[in-house]
Formats: structure tokens, sequence, C-alpha cells
């Protein structure tokens, strides 16, 4: 039922290709009349009925993701990845030097961004063992921090 009171009713299938070449499916749904009606421009801007496009697989998929984001155990996973994964990426991008490739070639610049992480992998070990050896010290001297 749209805001009116009318019926929205199933008009038929279809399938559409989005930008990357995924082929995807739709129901769509046309409301029977929406001349004169007093609510069209705050539910359409469609010069004819309001439709709706309602793709079954891609709802269930959102209220997958969303039961998953409302658990408890699964929300410390998903902030965890935002700190160890995804700064990652700023941190190269955020290297001057580090803004495009010099070389061409797929092979090139996949041993070049190699480096890059193998680079950043080495930074984050020399961190690790830094507090590693700084909390040693700390627990030796009877240090407490505050």
């Amino acid at each position: 039922m749209c805001p009116n009171g009318r019926y929205v009713r199933f008009k038929k299938y279809q399938t559409k290709k989005n930008v990357s070449g995924l082929e995807q499916s739709f129901k769509q749904y046309e409301c029977e009349d929406c001349s004169n009606c007093p609510f069209k421009p705050a539910c359409t801007k469609a010069k004819g009925n309001r439709q709706v496009h309602w793709n079954t697989i891609w709802e269930e998929l959102k209220a997958k993701a969303k039961k998953a984001l409302e658990d408890d155990e699964k929300s410390v996973i998903y902030a965890r990845r935002k700190v160890e994964v995804e700064s990652v990426f700023g941190h190269i991008k955020g290297n001057r030097s580090f803004r495009r490739f010099s070389l061409r070639g797929l092979g090139k610049v996949h041993t070049v961004f190699g480096i890059v992480a193998l680079a950043h992998n080495l930074l984050k070990v020399a961190g690790i063992r830094l507090a590693a050896i700084l909390q040693q010290q700390v627990t030796q001297k009877g240090w407490t921090e505050n």
C-alpha cells in the first residue's frame, strides 16, 4: 500500500547489469494510480506512477549483514578490522613517496607493492618488539603505569 492507500502491485521481473557487469534480478512493483495524488511529490519524482524495484537476494544480504553487526562477538571483530586492516592502506597511501607506481607492467607493479607491504610489515613487527621490550623493562624495574 502507498501512503495514499492505493495498492502497489507486482508488474514484472526485470534483470539489469550494473557498472561492473554483474547481472541483478528485480521484482518491479507499480502503484495502481498516482494521478491527482497529494503525496506524489514526497513519494516519487517519476512522471507516471511510482515504481518500486525489489531485489530479494540483496535484501537478504542486507538483513544478514545487519544481524552480524548487531551480534556482540562479531561487532568486536569488525571494530578490530578498522584498526588492523584498513589503517594499513591509509599508512601506505599517506606515504608521500608512494603515491603512484613508476614502473609499467603488472609484474613490476606487483613486485613494487610487495616491497612496500614488506616494509610496512617490518615496521609493524619492529613496533611490536619495541613495545614488548619496553613492557619488559617496566616490569623488571617495578614501575607501574598510571
